[in-house]
């Protein structure tokens, strides 16, 4: 997903809401579709769009795959600018808050549901690093269950964080689950592409 040069916190949709409340958004921002995409699940997204709001800043929105996590976000050239569109559609959207997304992996009742709220909370987490998002990931990556330990690497792959790359390569070596080995191997090199080092 392409975004400016300053990229705001993505903001989760709750429930009820998709794609067709965002592009309403964007309607009432007088905003112009630049960019509709399917995209490819490989990186783990099935949806992309992209509208410019004004100049050179951007709403995005993305729908995660596999659990259909939908989640909008802004960017552009000035910070303090992209900060104020995101309070904005944070504002709109009402989003669940981050204690929410915490507190969701806790109370998790399967495998299912603690794989998608782990990848909610990938999705969920801040540009920087918060040390209670991030222990719950690598946690996660520890895991005894090989579901769970698959999820920690995908919510990894959403937050995006330099502290995490040690622990991704580490699954690249010595994850016993071959699947898993080899999306880990190409995520650290993913992350290490991308200057996104400890």
């Amino acid at each position: 997903m392409q975004w400016g040069a300053h990229r705001g916190r993505r903001v989760i949709l709750s429930a009820g809401l998709d794609e067709t409340d965002v592009a309403e958004a964007a309607s009432l921002m007088n905003a112009e579709k630049v960019r509709d995409v399917v995209a490819s699940v490989e990186i783990g997204l099935s949806r992309e769009v992209t509208w410019r709001v004004v100049d050179d800043y951007y709403l995005h929105y993305g729908k995660e795959y596999p659990f259909g996590i939908q989640f909008v976000f802004a960017s552009g050239p000035e910070e303090a600018q992209v900060a104020e569109l995101t309070q904005m559609l944070t504002d709109y959207f009402e989003p669940p808050s981050g204690e929410e997304v915490l507190a969701d992996v806790d109370r998790a009742d399967s495998v299912e549901r603690k794989r998608e709220s782990l990848v909610r909370l990938g999705v969920a987490a801040p540009a920087d690093e918060e040390p209670r998002f991030l222990a719950k990931i690598i946690e996660a990556m520890h895991s005894g269950d090989e579901q769970v330990r698959e999820a920690g690497l995908w919510a990894a792959a959403h937050a995006l964080w330099p502290r995490l790359l040690p622990e991704v390569e580490s699954m690249s070596e010595s994850e016993v689950n071959p699947v898993i080995r080899a999306q880990a191997t190409a995520f650290a090199g993913y992350m290490r592409q991308e200057g996104i080092v400890p």
